[in-house]
């Protein structure tokens, strides 16, 4: 389902054309040989908040991309609220797998009341490093985000992404992602 959407980036209105996709299947196909495993782990509230507020610096504003993600935002966003219950993690790629470094991306996967009453899953927010990018970890974590969700009893879990975004749309069909 396509929807206008419109966000204020300080004292200009920018349409936004935003995209819902959603996963139904969990399945993980087995490939060959494997290559590395990035690192992921669960986000930890406090100790953690250093690492989302180094993600959050980077993404900076752009003309493709629109408003910075504002770290403290995001953080407050992950504590999650009434109704609405916040799982998030942290991951690093193969060649960081020792969790040292920055991490290289964050995946948060929302569960949520309808007004009816009905549980919606959803992924919040995905964000990988440019530099981390292309070597598994959007994938790790989106398959980690999936995981638990179906532990949890999900039937479907949704996604947002701006229609504008290309590289974004193939990632989440390339992942088993589907627009509704």
């Amino acid at each position: 389902m396509w929807g206008g959407v419109f966000r204020a980036f300080g004292p200009v209105v920018m349409p936004v054309t935003v995209l819902q996709l959603v996963c139904r299947d969990y399945v993980v196909q087995p490939g060959g040989q494997a290559p590395p495993r990035p690192h992921i782990r669960p986000y930890v509230h406090a100790a953690d908040e250093a690492h989302v507020l180094g993600l959050a610096r980077a993404f900076p504003m752009t003309a493709a991309t629109g408003p910075a993600v504002r770290g403290a935002g995001l953080v407050a966003e992950m504590e999650g609220r009434a109704g609405r219950l916040v799982t998030a993690w942290l991951g690093w790629p193969p060649d960081d797998a020792d969790s040292r470094g920055p991490a290289g991306g964050l995946v948060t996967l929302v569960q949520a009341r309808s007004a009816g009453g009905d549980l919606r899953w959803s992924i919040g927010w995905l964000l990988v490093r440019p530099q981390a990018r292309r070597r598994g970890l959007g994938r790790e974590l989106v398959a980690t985000a999936l995981a638990a969700a179906a532990t949890a009893g999900a039937s479907a879990v949704w996604v947002e992404t701006e229609g504008r975004w290309s590289g974004s749309l193939a990632f989440w069909r390339a992942v088993g992602f589907q627009a509704v």
